[in-house]
Formats: structure tokens, sequence, C-alpha cells
């Protein structure tokens, strides 16, 4: 058997040291990159559904602007986010509220007459008739 001196053996110590330092760096920007790449999915559903949560703003801004006796339909898409997303129009604060992924995004509207209405996207997709009954705003959803 080889004897090995204590220069020897420092200089194993000394390399082990940089590979397990090399190792490590390695790893560090690997995991950077997956979470970067996560939290941009998870912006990018945050978005999507905010989008669609101003389109059914304006939808209900367009049924209270065109007057009694006005309905319109409004499709949530299925398959909005990978997380269900829910919609409610809140008489409370005059809003439609968006909740996805734990936050919560107001959007407000025009009328201050709605009902209350609470709808969540699922894998098909739901429409949502929006009715103007003498300035009052009414829901009523279909799959």
């Amino acid at each position: 058997m080889k004897k090995l001196y204590p220069d020897k053996k420092g200089q194993i110590s000394a390399e082990f040291l940089l590979i397990s330092f090399v190792v490590l760096f390695i790893m560090a920007g690997m995991l950077a990159l997956v979470s970067d790449g996560m939290s941009q999915t998870e912006s990018a559903d945050i978005s999507k559904a905010r989008v669609v949560g101003e389109k059914y703003a304006s939808a209900i801004n367009a049924v209270h602007v065109a007057g009694n006796g006005y309905a319109a339909n409004f499709t949530i898409p299925g398959d909005l986010t990978v997380s269900p997303t829910t919609f409610t129009v809140n008489d409370a604060t005059d809003s439609v509220d968006v909740k996805v992924k734990g936050k919560t995004i107001k959007i407000p509207v025009i009328p201050t007459d709605l009902t209350t209405f609470p709808v969540t996207s699922s894998s098909t997709d739901k429409v949502v008739t929006i009715t103007n009954k003498n300035g009052k705003i009414s829901f009523k959803s279909y799959n």
C-alpha cells in the first residue's frame, strides 16, 4: 500500500472542497432557474385571470349603460388557470373580485345596484347572463 504524505492529504482535501463548491454552485444556479420559471407561470395565471375579470366588469358596465331590459351573455373560459379562479360580483364594494392563487384583485364597475354573484372557473366554459332590471344588475349562470 502506498503511503500518503501530509502534502498529498492536503491536496486531496483541497480538491474535494473545490469540487464540492463547484457542484453546489451549479445546483444553486439550476434552483434559481426553476424558481424563476415557476414565478413566471404564476404571474401568467394571475394576468390571464385579471384580463377575464376586466372583460367581465366591462360587460357589466355595458349592460348598465344600455338601460332597462338589456341583457348580455359573458363566457368565463374553461381551463383558465391551473387552480380554480373565483369571480365575485361584489355589491358592497361595487367591484368584480377576482380570486386566484390566494390573491384577490378588485376591478371597479359603474353600477351601484348589483346582485352579489360568485362564479368559479372550471374545466368547461361557464356562461353568465347579465341582466338590467330597472337599474338593478342581476346574474344567472349556465354551464
